[in-house]
């Protein structure tokens, strides 16, 4: 009887070892801290999609990661407008905060889109988009600008928003 306690003791502790490494594996899986994917997130909190805007405006993004200079190692996004590519830094606005202030779009129906970015400016393949209307209330002048201490882009040459 003596041997029969003997293993139900050790098989009990090996169940509990195997059940102890599996919580423990599962706990560490999440990496990405943004809804259980395991990978970061990015959302657009403000202004919702659809919803009518005039200039200026504030975009208010919503990450599950660090926003912040590339010097510092964070992340930081990349908002372009209308199709244009978040790969050309000339075509974007860049932020390295989750509030950017929008200037200078045109009147009109515009899309919107946040691009997470590695601290190199590279894809870090998280990207969101809205659209928006600009009401007629904007300047509507060419070259769009980012007032939040990262870059803006165009000079009115064509590089800018101003479609």
């Amino acid at each position: 009887m003596r041997r029969l306690q003997g293993r139900m003791g050790i098989g009990a502790g090996a169940f509990a070892l195997v059940l102890f490494a599996a919580a423990c594996a599962s706990a560490g899986a999440d990496t990405g801290g943004g809804g259980g994917t395991g990978g970061p997130s990015l959302s657009i909190a403000s202004p919702a999609d659809g919803a009518t805007v005039s200039e200026p405006f504030t975009v208010k993004l919503d990450a599950s990661v660090p926003i912040g200079d590339p010097s510092t190692g964070d992340n930081h996004v990349h908002l372009c407008f209308d199709g244009a590519s978040c790969d050309e830094v000339a075509n974007s606005v860049i932020t390295y905060a989750d509030t950017v202030q929008i200037t200078d779009l045109a009147p009109g129906t515009h899309t919107i889109e946040a691009s997470l970015r590695n601290a190199d400016h590279s894809d870090a393949g998280v990207s969101t988009s809205i659209t928006i209307t600009v009401s007629d209330g904007g300047s509507g002048m060419n070259g769009g600008t980012g007032n939040n201490g990262g870059s803006g882009s165009g000079s009115g040459s064509g590089g800018g928003y101003g479609y």
